[in-house]
């Protein structure tokens, strides 16, 4: 074919011009301009242009829209699209738009829809959808003006115009036929469309360069360039999705001629598309610097290629194409580049021979090398299909030129082979191109003019060569990714010349030997690497000799596989044996070689017979070499040449009978993974040996996991071998170091073999781990649990076979559960829940034994309890508990050994009452259990219940528990709590036979005796009496007289007690309480037993409800007998004197005894309110003496503490001292006693923390109340006793201690600022012992696990009431006084902690600052908020307001001074919110009250105006009819910011002096230590003194111009040379800043005249 045939005679001026501007119309389209493609005014895409008439629109806002879009800001473009959207949206289709309106826009859509922003050609295509749709037909007409830049806004380069645009497209014309009509009637328009913007327009007519960047405008007219080429190619009909790889318009398929456009409508525009295709300025857009358009000329090449191949110029196409195409980079276009390539070369091969026109270096081998050798540039791994497909088709006279045939030159491989190894060139490329790589050769080698043997040395056989031996040196030969089927295809290209081949295999052979043989020693550090290179090379080198062995090759080639082979391996053995087995890489050769040919053994003798005898003789002693695990691995394949079992069973003896080392346990590993233990199982011996070996072993974590997965995994291990090892496994359970492994372990087994398992738990040895592994899923190791409990749901759900077996199992493990101490005991809760699981799953036949087993009996209850019935009750627990004192009358027996405690510091006794009582809670197993049985557990709860009732109120030596947080503590109470509403659930019926009635009958039985366990049956009588009787008023269980008489006579108290708690007739409580007063009113009461017995029968009695009520109707004489009795025994009491005559407090027994005469005497005397007598007053000296001689408490004390005060209690009611005299005139007169020996009581129970003492609370909280309500005055020097008592651990004696200080201070200021000023030398102090308190604020750190529920901690109330008691001494005080308190809270530094502790505590440590606006800040009252925290939040941000109120400048300078710019912040901003309001409301009231007093000052009346709501303060003098004024302003943040000072109105006085009075008045106000706004009245009153002096001639200062300074002193240093005063403080900075000693003014050496 001539190439004359393909050439087209292009005119210059058509292609400059562009094909389709031919006067004669080609397309039939006709435009405004005239003629088919007449010339117009200017371009539709150029940026300039005549603007649109918008003045006839007639709505205002369009015509501003229309304006915007004229701008060059993209933003303002944008906005104005989104407001004509918006206008469109909103218009009737009825209507339509404006004709106006359609002119404008068709005149500024096709250059909107290219502008350089995307979301402006989004816009520009949604809105010209829109106004299409709208205006209907009329559009038809504007149609072809806007219907280019429509369509090739469909190949728009960014996915989102493109899909505004294909949205908008398909919304206008919603069918096939419509959207076929547009392309066929308007095909003119698109094709001029796309001529104009690939001939026409360029970057400087598209964008102004003055306002768009080169790279911009670069981008903006290759995306118009790509998108015309793209409607071109689509016209054509080759557009699609898969090839573009976009979302773009998928349009009719359009194939030429297509339906779309019939031929009858294309061949008129033949000429002009013929000019085109032949036009050279498109093909030179081949070599555009945007990858985009280089794409579209390569698709739209290739579509002509396949539509119009005979328009094509091919010459003009090659020198385009081929030879400027190939000199530019081709990134993100070479995959289209390179399928072109292959097209034309598929199509014409010669187009790079007879049509290539480039010479020299612009030959098409060099061109074509160039190309190659920059491999795909970042394309898939298409590119070297495409690049295989053009190397096919590419003349051989181009791959080889007649130059390279003599030297053997293969420059195309050569670059081919650049391209590929490229460092850029992808992994996921490599298969594809050495394919196409060997394709090639292959096409190489079959030219009968190339010598094979050069080309496969030099450019096959390296590829086979840097596989098996890598080296840097061949690295651009390496075969990345699974090469193995390119290294079989170049093999078989290498065997084309069989001698090149099997010389280079025989030098690969040796040189493998030499390096096993030279491989490093041991000894070195790389020895490792070394032989790990060789066992690579290995699997490589056999691997490629048995895919060579699977494949046809000569029999020679066999036979070189097979003697290369032997050689090696005979050459490993030797090695081995000389080495000891340490090169392991060589016995990794041998495994690798005869695992890889499996059929070499046979047909070599003499390798066999070397080899068994090596394995016999030699690897036995090897196997704990590094090749050990190699040669284990290599006995299986040996077994058609040798007796393996005998090898195997003699490998296994040596390594078990070795001593234990890290190469042991590896072999073993290998050992019992291999086939080598099969038959280990026939020989106990050995198997006992085995066994014990892999014992050893598992207890290294670090080796059990692989050892244990060998063995199971293996199908060979024998049972017992399988069963021990999950035996160890089970055993290390309870070994907390090992549990984690364990579980691992167990997790390993059930996954790789279950039934290992299963048999196990079906062995009697199977029975302990179900209950390991409920109790590690218990575990508070999170890790732990999780597997713990996933293997107990595997293990129940498919392992577990014998149900029964099972479930006894269960069974042992909740009755065991309870009791069980150890650290693998199950909580609780997994116990309860246990239990219900299997009740529930019980049937109706075995279910009464299961109640039987699940629920304690009564042996259970016994030995639980028994530790906690060795020693007595505390003492103090008199104070709550309805037998009071009887604790006195136990047998105490020691304790022989401490209780212990579970995990979670629960007893035994604790874990049986909680699971007992959770477990009746949740189930109905109370509801089927026996009578007995529920009376049992009835009666141990109620006794369970009084004991933890104890040890919540007081921790005694021996525990129920021992609890380290709040939580748990939280969690007992919480039990405690369950099971009294339990017990309580349970008393509605108590009719003989019920099982409550048993329960209490059993009670009853248990009190009699003075042992611990009768005290606390007795108080579970009472108890449950007592709550029974409240809730039903009459009871079903009634006690006679009989047993009451019965237990007086025999002295059991505890018995009796009880009854008297369920005697239900009055009559029976009053005749037994009238002998109880006759017994006592005739005894001596020196027979301790007895009388302590009837005294706590007599209060029983008086406890009962109702019954104080009825005392009126004894007859009063024998009251009154009784209390003289009973006042006579406490007076002797407390009278009695030691052999010196000293007073001292009476003995234990005796106190005890006292106690329970006071608590009677509590009871009875109210009803002696009218009777006169001495008693009263004896009483009340007896409560004096007893409380000044108690010295230091402690809990043995308490109980007569707590009798003594609820005895005063009594006598204080209001109903009984208004009805007796006595009683009144014996308080009076005792008051000052009363006083000093409550503060004498405070003393003695100051030392005794509270917190977790419930009586000692009591006592405390009930001395603070009488303390309260008797309102005693104290006097001023008893003040400093009371100090101490702040410091104490109880609140409650903080609080007192606080209310008596907090009355009493106030009212000594008076005193003070007399003594102030009465003496200038007189200095007001605060009490040292105060100071003391707050020396060191508690750290925040210390306070941050505190829990403010229960309580504030009592460091920080002491802390915080000591600071409430140093604000006290302001109120009342004077100024001179204050002025002396702030030195000494200066001196201390004691306000930085104060303020430090508040803003961590308020502000900086929370996420959110404390909201002050929910307390009433500017007062405190102890207790006056519902919990702790917001007590502690009160009092801080109270004692902040204080602060800040009467401390500012110290205030201040902690703020100013803090490190912390976020606390400065944070502080200030909540100081600004919350507090500063409430201070400058303060201080502007303070202002606002002194004003009016001066305002009438006779010698200059000074007015004051105050505006609360700017915090300003006016001040004005009176000057001639003038007035001098100025205005103070405060900061919202005010006292933390300073306040300003400006001058308002200035008369008769200069500039600078004003300006210096105005800083004098500032600095008066902003440095004066005293607040609560008489700072500000300072300044005031110092301006006035600055203006009244000046106007009396008062000589100012000559530094500050002020007559008054700052600091309120007048100029009083005078000059001796020039006489000028000046203050001293003034004379002081000047000396200082100018580091002389001169008079400022005539400059001499300042003397003080």
């Amino acid at each position: 074919m001539s190439k004359k045939h393909f050439k087209f005679q292009a005119s210059s001026t058509r292609a400059a011009s562009g094909p389709f501007t031919a006067a004669d119309g080609a397309f039939g389209a006709s435009t405004k301009g005239g003629g088919a493609f007449g010339a117009v005014s200017s371009s539709p895409l150029s940026y300039v242009y005549e603007p649109p008439d918008l003045m006839s629109i007639s709505e205002p806002n369009t015509i501003v829209a229309f304006k915007n879009l004229q701008k060059k800001d993209s933003t303002t473009k944008a906005k104005a699209l989104e407001d004509l959207v918006k206008y469109v949206s909103s218009w009737d289709s009825k209507d339509g738009v404006e004709d106006v309106v359609l002119e404008a826009w068709i005149k500024v859509y096709p250059r909107t829809s290219i502008d350089t922003a995307r979301r402006v050609r989004q816009l520009a295509h949604q809105l010209q959808g829109m106004i299409a749709r709208i205006s209907g037909k009329r559009f038809v007409r504007c149609m072809p003006d806007v219907v280019g830049a429509w369509l090739a806004g469909l190949f728009d380069g960014d996915k989102m115009v493109s899909r505004a645009a294909q949205e908008s497209f398909k919304q206008t014309f919603q069918t096939e036929e419509k959207v076929k009509n547009v392309w066929k009637i308007y095909l003119g328009p698109i094709l001029q469309f796309c001529s104009d913007a690939v001939f026409k327009e360029n970057i400087n007519t598209l964008s102004d360069e003055r306002t768009v960047s080169p790279d911009d405008a670069l981008a903006k007219h290759a995306r118009v360039v790509a998108a015309a080429l793209s409607v071109i190619q689509y016209v054509l009909g080759m557009r699609s999705a898969k090839s573009s790889g976009k979302d773009s318009y998928h349009g009719p398929n359009a194939e030429y001629p297509t339906e779309n456009n019939p031929r009858e409508t294309l061949v008129k525009h033949h000429i002009a598309l013929d000019e085109f295709f032949n036009s050279k300025e498109l093909w030179k857009l081949a070599s555009h610097s945007d990858s985009s358009v280089r794409k579209a000329v390569y698709r739209l090449l290739d579509v002509s290629l396949a539509k119009r191949p005979d328009v094509l110029d091919l010459e003009m196409i090659s020198t385009c194409i081929l030879v400027s195409g190939s000199s530019v980079n081709q990134t993100a276009s070479n995959l289209d580049y390179s399928r072109i390539l292959a097209h034309l070369t598929k199509y014409n091969p010669n187009i790079w021979t007879d049509f290539y026109t480039g010479t020299g270096k612009k030959s098409a081998t060099k061109r074509l090398c160039h190309f190659l050798g920059k491999g795909s540039q970042g394309a898939s791994s298409q590119y070297w299909d495409e690049i295989k497909t053009l190397l096919l088709h590419v003349p051989m006279s181009v791959l080889i030129p007649q130059e390279n045939i003599s030297d053997q030159k293969f420059i195309i491989i050569e670059a081919l082979r650049d391209g590929i190894s490229s460092r850029d060139e992808p992994r996921s490329n490599q298969r594809t191109a050495w394919n196409t790589y060997l394709e090639v050769a292959k096409r190489f080698l079959s030219c009968h003019d190339v010598d094979r043997d050069p080309l496969i040395k030099d450019s096959i056989m390296p590829i086979l060569i840097q596989y098996i031996s890598p080296s840097r040196e061949l690295s651009m030969w390496t075969v990345s990714g699974s090469p193995q089927s390119i290294l079989l295809d170049a093999t078989q290209l290498c065997l084309e010349s069989p001698p090149t081949f099997m010389e280079k295999w025989i030098a690969l052979s040796k040189s493998f030997i030499e390096e096993i043989q030279t491989s490093l020693p041991e000894q070195s550090k790389d020895f490792t690497k070394s032989q790990d290179a060789i066992t690579a090379k290995a699997s490589k080198w056999y691997g490629l000799q048995a895919a060579l062995r699977s494949v046809e090759v000569s029999e020679d080639i066999r036979a070189l596989l097979t003697d290369t082979s032997t050689s090696e391996i005979l050459s490993a053995i030797a090695l081995l044996r000389a080495r000891n087995g340490k090169p392991y890489g060589a016995a990794s050769l041998i495994t690798t070689a005869i695992r890889s040919m499996p059929n070499l053994l046979p047909t070599q003798q003499q390798l066999s017979d070397s080899l068994a005898q090596f394995v016999l003789m030699d690897v036995p002693d090897l196997l704990l070499s590094p090749s050990g695990p190699y040669f284990i691995e290599l006995i299986p394949f040996l077994k058609n040449i040798m007796d393996t079992d005998m090898a195997s069973r003699k490998s296994l003896e040596l390594v078990l009978y070795s001593s234990q080392n890290p190469a042991r346990s590896k072999a073993l590993q290998y050992l019992v993974g291999s086939s080598c233990i099969t038959h280990v199982g026939q020989d106990e011996e050995l198997l006992a040996t085995l066994i014990s070996a892999l014992k050893q072993e598992m207890d290294d974590e670090a080796t059990q996991g692989d050892l244990l997965s060998a063995a199971i995994a293996n199908p060979n291990t024998p049972p017992r071998l399988s069963q021990a090892l999950v035996a160890e496994i089970v055993a290390n359970l309870s070994l907390e170091d090992h549990q984690s492994a364990s579980l691992q372990s167990l997790q390993t087994v059930l996954k790789l073999n279950p039934t290992v398992v299963k048999t196990y738990d079906a062995s009697t040895k199977g029975s302990p781990l179900l209950a390991k592994l409920i109790s590690l899923a218990d575990s508070p190791d999170a890790a732990v649990s999780q597997q713990a409990n996933t293997i107990t749901n595997v293990f129940r759900a498919d392992v577990s076979t014998d149900n029964t077996q099972g479930n006894q199992a269960i069974l042992n493990i909740i009755r065991r559960g309870p009791e069980t101490l150890e650290a693998h005991a199950l909580s609780i809760p997994s116990l309860i829940d246990l239990a219900r699981k299997t009740l529930h799953q019980c049937d109706e036949q075995h279910r009464s034994t299961l109640i039987t087993e699940l629920l304690p009996d009564e042996p259970r209850w016994q030995d639980a309890l028994r530790p906690f019935f060795m020693s007595c009750p505390y003492p103090s627990l008199a104070v709550m508990n309805p037998l009071s004192n009887a604790v006195s009358l136990l047998e105490s027996r020691a304790v022989s050994e401490a209780v212990p405690f579970d995990k979670d510091g629960h007893s035994a006794a604790f874990r049986l009452f909680w699971y007992t009582s959770a477990l009746v809670q949740t189930s109905d197993i109370f509801e089927l259990a026996t009578i007995e049985h529920r009376a049992c557990v009835a009666k141990n709860l109620a006794l369970m219940l009084q004991i933890a009732s104890d040890h919540l109120s007081i921790k005694p030596p021996h525990p129920l528990w021992q609890l380290q947080d709040t939580e748990h503590e939280e969690d007992v109470v919480e039990v405690i709590s369950q099971t009294q509403r339990l017990t309580a659930s349970w008393l509605a019926d108590s009719s003989p036979g019920s099982f409550l009635h048993i329960c209490l009958s059993g009670l009853m039985e248990d009190s009699y005796g003075t042992s611990v366990r009768s005290y606390y049956s007795s108080r579970a009588y009472i108890s449950t009496m007592t709550e029974l009787t409240e809730l039903h008023a009459a009871t079903d269980f009634h006690v006679g007289t009989e047993e009451l008489s019965s237990a007086k006579k025999s002295l059991e108290v505890f018995p009796a007690a009880a009854v008297i708690s369920a005697i239900q007739t009055s009559a029976a409580l009053t005749r037994s309480f009238n002998e109880l007063l006759a017994q006592l009113t005739g005894d001596d009461l020196k027979k301790y037993a007895k009388s302590m017995s009837d005294l706590i029968m007599l209060n029983s009695i008086l406890n009962r409800e109702g019954f104080v009520d009825s005392l009126p109707s004894i007859p009063k004489q024998r009251l009154v007998f009784f209390v003289q009795r009973l006042c006579e025994e406490l007076v002797k009491t407390f009278n009695a004197a030691d052999s010196s005559g000293i007073q001292t407090l009476p003995s234990t027994s005796t106190l005890i005894m006292s106690a329970e005469i006071m608590r009677a005497l509590s009871q009875v005397l109210p009803a002696l309110s009218e009777t006169y007598g001495t008693f009263w007053e004896s009483i009340i000296e007896v409560l004096t003496k007893a409380w000044s001689l108690l010295g230091t408490a402690s809990d043995d004390k308490l109980p007569l503490i707590h009798a003594s005060l609820r005895l005063y209690s009594t006598m204080q009611r209001h109903g009984l001292k208004e009805s007796n005299e006595d009683l009144v005139d014996a308080l009076h007169s005792h008051e000052k006693s009363i006083a000093s020996s409550m503060i004498s009581l405070l003393h003695a129970l100051r030392e005794l923390p509270d917190e977790s003492h419930q009586p000692r609370k009591i006592v405390n909280e009930l001395l603070a109340r009488q303390i309260s309500y008797a309102n005693i005055a104290i006097e001023p020097s008893a003040t400093s006793e009371l100090f101490p008592v702040l410091g104490s651990e109880s609140l409650a004696l903080q609080e007192s201690a606080y209310s008596l200080l907090h009355r009493q201070i106030p009212r000594s200021q008076e005193d003070v600022a007399l003594d102030k000023a009465l003496s200038k030398d007189y200095v007001a102090k605060l009490p040292e012992e105060l100071l003391s308190l707050i020396l060191e604020a508690p750290p925040p750190s210390a306070l941050t696990d505190v829990d403010f529920k229960r309580s504030m901690p009592p460091s920080l109330r002491s802390y915080l009431l000591s600071w409430q008691l140093i604000f006290d001494h302001w109120t009342g005080a004077s100024d001179a006084v204050k002025n002396d308190y702030i030195n000494a809270v200066k001196e201390g530094s004691y306000i930085q902690g104060l303020l430090h502790l508040a803003s961590d505590l308020l502000v900086t440590s929370r996420s959110r600052p404390v909201d002050a606006n929910k307390f009433d800040i500017d007062s405190y009252r102890p207790g006056s908020e519902d919990t702790p925290e917001k007590d502690a939040h009160l009092m801080l941000i109270h004692l902040y307001f204080l602060a800040l109120k009467h401390l500012p400048t110290l205030s201040k300078a902690w703020w100013r001074d803090n490190t912390s710019r976020q606390t400065q912040v944070s502080v200030e901003s909540w100081t600004e919110k919350y507090i500063s309001p409430l201070i400058i409301s303060s201080e502007l009231a303070t202002v606002s009250a002194w004003g009016p007093t001066q305002a009438s000052d006779p010698d200059q009346p000074l007015t004051v105006k105050v505006s609360t709501s700017t915090r300003e303060i006016t001040a004005s003098i009176p000057i001639d009819e003038q007035f001098m004024s100025l205005a103070i302003i405060l900061p919202p943040s005010y006292p933390l910011s300073r306040a300003t000072v400006s001058g308002l109105h200035r008369v008769g006085v200069t500039e600078q002096k004003w300006r210096s009075w105005i800083i004098t008045t500032q600095g008066v106000i902003n440095f004066s230590d005293i607040g609560g706004g008489n700072q500000l009245i300072d300044g005031l009153m110092a301006w006035r003194k600055n203006v009244t002096a000046t106007l009396k001639g008062q000589t100012e200062c000559a530094i500050c111009y002020s007559v008054v300074s700052a600091d309120r002193q007048l100029p009083n240093k005078r000059c001796g040379t020039c006489k000028n005063l000046f203050h001293g403080s003034c004379l002081f900075k000047w000396f200082k800043s100018s580091n002389s000693s001169s008079c400022p003014l005539c400059r001499n050496q300042f003397s003080y005249a």
